[in-house]
């Protein structure tokens, strides 16, 4: 049914952590793309190491317009549509909770010109 009953089940792998470490350490630029149906997890180590994070929201067959937008085509123009939790605890997360605090809030994403 799609429910999530563990925090390892949201959480980004500990491989994928290091291959964007390592590239970061590299001297690249790094953009970690999230092909998700939910919000993960997302460590601060990854964070810091990220030039971007771009959320795809499994784009099935229009991933075209995921490489569109990653390589300058097409500006962005999506916000997030909910909050985002910066740790499991806060799972489900809602506006006015007493642990509400989330990573990245309601609408949340940069705005181009």
């Amino acid at each position: 049914m799609g429910d999530v009953a563990t925090q390892a089940a949201l959480t980004i792998s500990t491989a994928d952590q290091n291959t964007v470490a390592a590239l970061k350490t590299a001297g690249l630029k790094v953009v970690v793309v999230l092909v998700t149906g939910r919000p993960m997890l997302l460590p601060q180590s990854l964070i810091d190491n990220a030039d971007a994070i771009f959320e795809a929201w499994l784009p099935g067959s229009e991933g075209d317009g995921v490489a569109d937008v990653l390589f300058g085509d097409y500006k962005p123009t999506g916000k997030l549509p909910h909050f985002w939790p910066a740790t499991w605890a806060q799972i489900p997360i809602n506006d006015g909770d007493p642990t509400y605090s989330p990573l990245y809030a309601y609408g949340f994403g940069p705005t181009y010109p």
